[in-house]
């Protein structure tokens, strides 16, 4: 095996040193500086327009809360006269922002509505 000589290995531990210290200061210092990968905003449920929400009224028939604000996501196992619609938006560095509508009903029609996270409609 051949050994460098003295004015190489000075040149190949500088050179070493340097990539040695370069490597720890750019993982060091996060990277705050680099570009960041792009997020797609990730929609989840059923969309629940306030306007929608609010045409939904007691005695109404399943038929008709269908007709405004679709198929239920969620429909109980344990309670048939139970439907719940979720809606959920993730933007990319933002909290996500649930909404939810839960719609009971008695004898096939609309008894009570609960909402949550929607806003007023106007």
């Amino acid at each position: 095996m051949a050994l460098l000589s003295h004015p190489a290995r000075i040149l190949h531990r500088s050179v070493l040193l340097c990539l040695l210290t370069t490597t720890v200061v750019l993982t060091g210092c996060g990277s705050w500086w680099l570009p960041r990968p792009h997020k797609i905003d990730i929609q989840q449920g059923n969309l629940l327009p306030p306007a929608a929400v609010a045409e939904i009224a007691e005695g109404m028939s399943r038929r008709e809360v269908v007709a405004i604000l679709g198929e239920p996501i969620i429909t109980s196992l344990f309670n048939g006269n139970r439907w719940d619609y979720v809606y959920s938006i993730n933007r990319s560095g933002e909290k996500p922002k649930p909404q939810r509508v839960t719609v009971f009903f008695e004898n096939d029609r609309v008894s009570s509505l609960e909402k949550e996270g929607i806003p007023e409609a106007g």
